[in-house]
């Protein structure tokens, strides 16, 4: 694998070109692990430094996904959702959710969730963390905070593979109204990156999301980091 020394193209981008390639001609198949980037920094004749500036940038448009101590290797068909129907709530009552709880507490709501959920500092709210699973592989954190008054008696039972939207309208019988979702990226320290079986610094989407009943009232507050790798987003509108 030859790079032509004397282009302007830097030649990281050069590595990128032709590692991307190898993706899209199948030559590289879906689940197969890369060389090591000292292996390729050999095959390429060029330092790691620009192996490894080529394989995140292929992380980034999620070619490729990094395992901790397993290595790099290369993503499937990362999953379409339609953003209209994730944000106007829609959801198969028959399909499954399923999701590791990682904790579940009762605990008073403090300056920013308490401003988040309209409460104050002291008002009590249920935080749920979760860790959201698709073919036994983790997708997606889940911090959701509800109001402790507006959910008497709920347990971690209660919630278990199941949607929050679900619960609300099902045992709560919350009238929801909307929600609100801000996207943005977000950059995984080391402790979110353990938990999505990537590396540290591996780029996400992050979702910050706000319910609200009928009556304006915000019943559900949630972030949720999401892997670029397993997910694309889409929108459609009429002409």
């Amino acid at each position: 694998m030859q790079l032509d020394k004397s282009l302007h193209i830097p030649l990281y981008r050069q590595v990128e070109k032709i590692l991307e390639e190898k993706i899209i001609s199948g030559q590289w198949e879906i689940g197969s692990q890369l060389p090591t980037e000292q292996e390729l920094s050999d095959l390429f004749d060029v330092s790691t430094i620009t192996v490894k500036r080529a394989v995140i940038e292929l992380v980034n448009k999620g070619y490729l996904f990094r395992q901790r101590g397993k290595g790099t290797f290369v993503s499937g068909a990362a999953k379409e959702q339609d953003l209209n129907s994730i944000i106007s709530l829609t959801t198969n009552s028959d399909q499954e959710h399923p999701h590791d709880l990682m904790s579940f507490t009762y605990e008073a709501a403090g300056e920013e969730i308490g401003e988040k959920l309209r409460l104050d500092p002291e008002d009590e709210v249920i935080k749920i963390e979760r860790l959201k699973i698709e073919n036994n592989d983790p997708i997606a954190l889940e911090y959701t905070y509800l109001p402790a008054e507006k959910c008497p008696g709920l347990t971690s039972d209660d919630i278990n593979n199941e949607l929050i939207f679900n619960i609300l309208k099902n045992r709560f019988h919350v009238s929801l109204g909307r929600a609100k979702a801000f996207i943005r990226p977000y950059i995984l320290p080391k402790k979110q990156s353990k938990l999505l079986q990537v590396e540290t610094g591996t780029a996400v989407f992050e979702w910050e999301r706000f319910t609200y009943t009928k009556q304006e009232d915000i019943i559900e507050y949630s972030k949720f980091y999401i892997r670029a790798d397993k997910e694309v987003y889409y929108t459609e509108v009429q002409l």
